[in-house]
């Protein structure tokens, strides 16, 4: 394996996704380009790809402002939510606190632009949602919720804070630190949230890529995700877990194996209701009856601040494994591995903490990867698989 070339290959790749495409999230044109460059890349390897498609909602965004009239200024670190209906109010904010939103019929919300002062440790995303799914129901016009420290950086909101594609009316904000503390100081001023936006019937697709093995085998999958939450080059989450796979299943094209190995890049995970995601969801549907020995899924690599893990599941079902590079961590149990998991497959999930978590935030970009960090991710995955094909 050529280290440089490698870097090399990597960077084109990452290139591609963030400057070319850009936002990949579910509906955009950069996804169905990302699609199209993804297949492109295994059919030059000698694969012969497939496209699994799924109904997902898709969403579009045109214009987004959150002003502050009396000031006659923008109100700083602000974002729409994913799947934001379109929305126009101006008017006071009416601030909720946490202990507020059980009696919100009680509040008078219907009409008025709500600030939402109450935020969700972890990946709470279903508490957000029912926020301001009861909102909506009751006749609000705006939320606006903090994207808090704990699960992304301070500096920038996530676009994805909030996100719930059955919202009727209800326009969607998110604001990081600096943006929550602007409103506070300035709770009795006016301000217009204005968001336009289309929500629209989708087909979203995995791309498939298969190396054959011998019948009765069984099949090991490799994957990453190649969609992105909203407005975001999703550089780290997950430009690079994709790029990666594309390397590792380049390297891996001319192998001879008993076990067939489907390499698979996902659309649909950072849609996620309900903590299924749809790309890696519809494959294991699909695959419900075919012997699936395990899953390595490739997510958030190559960050130039960040500790490199393996975290294994079901460790037991697998054969045992030594570590190369990457230290092999606890299960965790998030992103693709989720459906995996639930369908009783052992997972391994190339993956990285770091310091300030850009991901889902407008500093999920290019300029925050290391090529030869992510190059350490395609070598460790080169000594592991070789142990897992010899469990098999």
């Amino acid at each position: 394996m050529n280290r440089s070339k490698l870097c090399a290959a990597l960077r084109a790749h990452m290139l591609n996704f963030c400057l070319r495409q850009g936002s990949r999230h579910v509906g955009s044109e950069g996804e169905k380009s990302a699609a199209d460059y993804i297949e492109a890349q295994f059919s030059r390897m000698g694969y012969a790809p497939r496209r699994d498609y799924y109904a997902v909602t898709g969403w579009e965004l045109e214009r987004f402002e959150l002003f502050n009239l009396d000031q006659g200024e923008i109100v700083p670190a602000a974002t729409p939510c994913f799947f934001s209906p379109s929305a126009e109010i101006e008017g006071e904010l009416l601030w909720l606190r946490a202990g507020e939103l059980g009696r919100l019929e009680q509040l008078g919300v219907q009409g008025r632009l709500c600030f939402i002062e109450s935020w969700s440790e972890g990946g709470d995303i279903a508490g957000r949602n029912q926020i301001a799914e009861h909102l909506d129901a009751l006749g609000a016009a705006g939320a606006i919720f903090i994207s808090d420290s704990l699960t992304h950086g301070a500096m920038a909101p996530s676009s994805k804070i909030q996100r719930s594609p059955g919202l009727r009316h209800l326009g969607a904000a998110a604001v990081a630190q600096e943006g929550a503390l602007y409103l506070a100081a300035r709770k009795q001023e006016h301000y217009r949230l204005h968001i336009k936006s289309r929500l629209f019937n989708h087909q979203s697709c995995n791309i498939v890529a298969s190396l054959p093995g011998k019948p009765g085998t069984g099949k090991g999958v490799f994957g990453a995700h190649y969609d992105t939450a909203p407005l975001t080059q999703g550089a780290l989450d997950n430009a690079s877990g994709t790029a990666i796979l594309l390397e590792v299943a380049a390297l891996m094209a001319e192998l001879k194996t008993d076990l067939e190995l489907d390499f698979a890049a996902f659309s649909g995970e950072e849609y996620c209701l309900d903590g299924i995601q749809l790309g890696s969801g519809d494959y294991c549907k699909r695959n419900q009856e075919a012997d699936l020995r395990w899953f390595v899924n490739f997510d958030h690599a190559g960050g130039k601040i960040a500790m490199p893990q393996l975290y294994i599941g079901r460790a037991d079902e697998l054969p045992k494994l030594k570590p190369y590079k990457t230290p092999f961590a606890p299960v965790n149990l998030g992103g693709d591995t989720r459906p995996f998991d639930q369908a009783g497959i052992p997972t391994l999930w190339y993956g990285e903490e770091d310091p300030f978590r850009l991901f889902h935030t407008e500093y999920d970009r290019l300029d925050t990867i290391d090529y030869e960090r992510m190059a350490d991710f395609v070598e460790d995955a080169m000594h592991i698989v070789p142990q897992l094909l010899a469990g098999n």
